[in-house]
């Protein structure tokens, strides 16, 4: 792999007026992902649309989310995914920067969603997102599962939190396109194929299908990145079933650990 290889593409997070930006556009089959700055005092309003899952994550300010007759407020980070069937308004307190991911749906899926598996909307405060351990990570590295597998149809999200000196063993999933975006703090090396790819906050990076990737984080820096998964069926869901596995506790960094 080379670094023309890389698909990637760092934010401007400056908030004057309301921007929304397509990221990567066309990079996974059936993915979309957009950048929305909003600042306060104004809103999106997300109409319905059956054709794909929207789900919506506040990286950062304070907003608040209404869809189906149902409200949330949040002035952390956060994730809301309201029904395919209904609209969704997001309005910003403060200056805020929020990632929309949208995930086509066939047939298969609808069937799974009229099934009752999800109750929509779907909300949860990042804080609170179970924490998993696998096999390619320290002891030290913070796990969350922000949408675990199994809950939405052929989709999970979730982070990466760990600070220097640290190594995430590279490994390869064929079954599952991904995507990295990076929080500001985000300071670390990607380790894709034979490239080291240095990663700095507010970037989405692609990591093709079966790509050995993995992530070094050296003295007085961090890493702190969501993972979102777009999962090939029942075999992908199944990889996850063995190497996510919940801890049962919650742990968070003091913040000590930062420059």
């Amino acid at each position: 792999m080379k670094f023309d290889d890389v698909a990637m593409m760092k934010l401007d997070r400056k908030v004057n007026t309301r921007i929304s930006v397509p990221m990567l556009a066309g990079e996974i089959p059936g993915a979309s992902v957009f950048n929305h700055t909003i600042p306060a005092g104004d809103g999106i309003h997300f109409p319905a649309d059956a054709a794909f899952l929207r789900i919506l994550f506040l990286c950062g300010g304070e907003a608040g989310f209404s869809s189906g007759g149902t409200a949330a407020a949040y002035n952390e980070k956060a994730v809301f995914v309201g029904s395919p069937k209904n609209a969704v308004d997001a309005a910003a307190r403060r200056d805020s920067h929020l990632l929309e991911i949208q995930w086509l749906l066939g047939a298969a899926d609808w069937k799974q969603i009229a099934g009752g598996g999800t109750a929509f909307p779907l909300t949860i405060r990042y804080a609170d997102a179970v924490q998993y351990r696998d096999p390619f990570k320290s002891e030290k590295t913070i796990s969350r599962a922000i949408i675990p597998h199994r809950v939405l149809p052929r989709f999970a999200m979730g982070s990466v939190e760990t600070y220097g000196e640290d190594l995430i063993g590279k490994h390869e999933h064929p079954l599952l396109d991904q995507f990295f975006f990076s929080f500001p703090e985000n300071d670390m090396d990607l380790l894709l194929d034979d490239l080291v790819y240095p990663m700095k906050g507010d970037t989405l990076v692609h990591i093709p299908l079966g790509c050995d990737h993995g992530v070094r984080v050296t003295a007085n820096h961090c890493a702190h990145y969501l993972w979102i998964d777009f999962i090939g069926g029942e075999e992908g869901l199944a990889y996850l079933d063995e190497v996510h596995k919940e801890t049962g506790s919650t742990r968070s960094f003091d913040g000590t650990h930062r420059r």
